[in-house]
């Protein structure tokens, strides 16, 4: 475009570039390039606003980048809090867990011991209870042959033994 304009004004000047050649006045050799030089002015100062612009815009997205890595570790570190926190409860709901069963297991120990000891006491009072009938049997049978003796003669004994 600048070159555009610049062509345009050397051929409004003249064929041979009336204004180029400095033949002319010095104000029209001037005046010549006052357009260029406007343009360019012009574009320099939209490439300096647009430079400014990205500085400012890639500032932004800079600090907007550091901001999300900010929430970006903040979500990470809330999650490991909240993992962790879930981890310990379960860690204290499986020890109470198995702080129950081995209460009932102990309890259930203890019952049987008991049972243990109630089976216990009941074998031994049975087996004071045939201790007792062996005795009172021997009583008896030492009566029977006491009253065998007294009731029965000699003779009738020696008959019996000689049937067997």
């Amino acid at each position: 475009r600048v070159l555009a304009a610049a062509v345009a004004t050397m051929d409004a000047s003249g064929p041979l570039g009336g204004g180029l050649s400095g033949v002319g006045s010095g104000s029209a050799g001037v005046a010549l390039f006052t357009n260029a030089h406007s343009y360019l002015q012009g574009v320099s100062d939209q490439v300096e606003s647009l430079k400014t612009l990205i500085q400012t815009e890639d500032e932004l997205r800079r600090q907007e980048i550091e901001a999300l890595r900010r929430d970006q570790e903040q979500e990470r570190f809330e999650r490991r809090e909240a993992l962790n926190k879930l981890r310990y409860e379960f860690e204290d709901f499986t020890r109470g867990k198995i702080d129950n069963v081995l209460d009932t297991v102990s309890e259930m120990k203890k019952a049987d011991r008991k049972d243990e000891h109630a089976h216990q006491q009941k074998i031994n009072l049975l087996m004071h209870d045939f201790d007792k009938l062996k005795e009172n049997l021997f009583s008896v049978q030492s009566s029977w042959g006491k009253l065998v003796a007294n009731c029965v003669s000699p003779h009738q004994r020696s008959e019996v033994a000689e049937k067997r």
